[in-house]
Parts: C-alpha cells; structure tokens; sequence
C-alpha cells in the first residue's frame, strides 16, 4: 500500500469528530513540510452552525496559482444505505438516495404504530412518529462513523499528497492544493474558502473524491469548466487515454466539493454496472489501485506543469 494510505489507514483511519480532525490536520501539516511546503490553516464555518468549526489546510498561493487541486479530508457517519454515486445518471442516483428518507418514515410509522398499538395509546402514535423523525434528523451528525473510507477520501488526499511529492520546485509556486474540511457536511468547508477568498471563482479548480478504486478514471468538468477549452485540451493532451474519460455532454451530477467552485472539475474512478452506468461504491474499497494512483499524479503533475489559463 501506498506510505501516505498506509500511515492514514493505520493512525487517522476515521476523521469525523473534531479531535480526530485535529489529531490528522497535526500530521498532514507536518508532513507537507516535510516535502518542502508551507501549509497554513484557515477556518471556514462558525462553531454555531451545525457541523462546528470547518478548518481547512491551504498550500500554496490561491491568488498566484494557475490551477487549484482539491480534496476533502473529512470523513462522514456510516449511512443505513450502502452509498452508492452514478455520477453520469443523475436520475437514478437521486432515486436511490430518495429510498432513505422514504424508508425512515415508513419505519418510523411503522413501529410508532406498532408500539402505541401493544400498550392501547392511539393519541400517542403521532407524537412519537415526529420523535423518531426528529432523531433522523440529527443522525447525519451524531451517528455512528463511518470506517470504511478509503475511497472516500483518504484516496483523495493520498492522490494530492503525491502529486506534491512528485512536483519539482520549479512547478511547486504554480498550484494550490486544499485539503478541505467539510465535504461532508455539504461541503462547508469549501464554500467557506470561496467566501474568504473571491479569486477561486475564476479559478480552475479540480477535486479529487473516490479515486481509490474503479477500472476507470472519470474527469467531469462543471458547467463552467466544461467551457474551458485550454484546460479540456491539457487534460485531453497529458492524460492516459486508455483509462481516463473526459466527459463534456450530457447530464452529469457529482455532490462533491467541486460544486463549490464556479470552475470546479471532479475526478473520480468508477466502474460500469449494468443499470447504473459508470458507478461507484465507496464502501467496497479495500485498497488504493496503485495504477490509477499513479496515472491520477503523472497526469495532475503535467496539467499544473503545461496548463495556460484562459485569462492569465
């Protein structure tokens, strides 16, 4: 296993609550000095709102920067559902997340009824229908962590942290990396980051989330980007061809960090399932496939090394 995926599997496994985040921000700033960087850490949504503090660690000059590269390192609660992205079929991605609020009412009437029956309290079922909506809501927050996140993200964050390994000083003053805070928690994080820093709504920015595993590596640019035609010809110029796919038409819905950005860009990997199309299911991740590893960082280190921005 790749060094960086061995040492975050082995000690920062799980990124949910804020010491656990603590604990990983601690080793990700002193590792990135060690290759060399200045990492600084900037705080994104007030400790008020629902999610707390979102901190967020910036290498690199996002005024000065050419192109962004981005990943979430928080990681979320185990969901009741196994997850499951169909980032080319919107429709039946938002189908398969419409069955949990569908199953939680249907659960939460169910045994609301059935217990009100047994004890004869018929006035009683509907308040207690609403409690156990209630505590549905508050589940994204408080529940159980989710441990199986080696696809989402550590993958993400290993992939940033070799492209920065891998880049000469030369290149280095030339990109921005942002390990995000947040992602999870709709994106808090880097929606903070866009407030505090206006600029990246002309940036280029591209975001890595689920790239550990899949027979193939999915570029989908945003609705902004996908306009751009000097970065599409240096993704299409400087990216395996074989195992990359751009995808520039149709309908394409990705609920990562890069709908944050105006020009927001994802990379994941995925494979094709029969009825779900190009399909990921980060839970199943076992492993960081090496060999998308290393395409992901050949082909990041050539994009931040030959990328003209339009208006520069």
């Amino acid at each position: 296993m790749n060094e960086f995926a061995e040492r975050i599997e082995r000690d920062y496994p799980v990124r949910h609550k804020e010491k656990e985040k603590v604990n990983f921000r601690t080793w990700l700033v002193h590792t990135l000095k060690e290759l060399g960087y200045s990492p600084r850490l900037e705080g994104g949504a007030s400790a008020l709102t629902m999610g707390g503090n979102m901190t967020n660690v910036v290498v690199g000059d996002i005024e000065r920067a050419k192109i962004v590269l981005a990943a979430h390192y928080d990681t979320g609660v185990r969901e009741i559902l196994p997850p499951l992205l169909c980032p080319t079929r919107p429709a039946t991605f938002l189908l398969y997340q419409a069955l949990f609020p569908f199953l939680v009412i249907a659960v939460s009437f169910l045994v609301s009824f059935g217990v009100t029956f047994a004890l004869n309290l018929p006035n009683m079922t509907l308040p207690l229908f609403l409690l156990f909506l209630i505590v549905a809501l508050f589940y994204p927050k408080y529940g159980k962590s989710e441990r199986d996140n080696l696809n989402d993200n550590t993958s993400g964050v290993v992939a940033l942290l070799e492209v920065a390994k891998t880049l000469t000083p030369r290149y280095r003053g030339e990109v921005c990396f942002l390990f995000l805070d947040g992602g999870t928690q709709a994106s808090k994080g880097a929606k903070g980051l866009v407030r505090a820093h206006p600029e990246l709504k002309k940036k280029s920015v591209i975001v890595l989330d689920c790239v550990g595993e899949g027979d193939e590596l999915l570029i989908l640019p945003g609705r902004t980007s996908r306009w751009n035609d000097s970065l599409l010809d240096t993704i299409l110029e400087n990216f395996s061809k074989k195992t990359c796919f751009l995808k520039t038409d149709g309908l394409v819905y990705y609920p990562s960090d890069n709908r944050a950005f105006a020009g927001g860009t994802a990379i994941c990997a995925c494979k094709t399932v029969k009825g779900f199309g190009r399909c990921i299911l980060p839970r199943r991740a076992k492993e960081i496939d090496e060999e998308n590893l290393s395409l992901l960082c050949d082909g990041l280190c050539k994009l931040v090394t030959y990328y003209r921005p339009q208006n520069a």
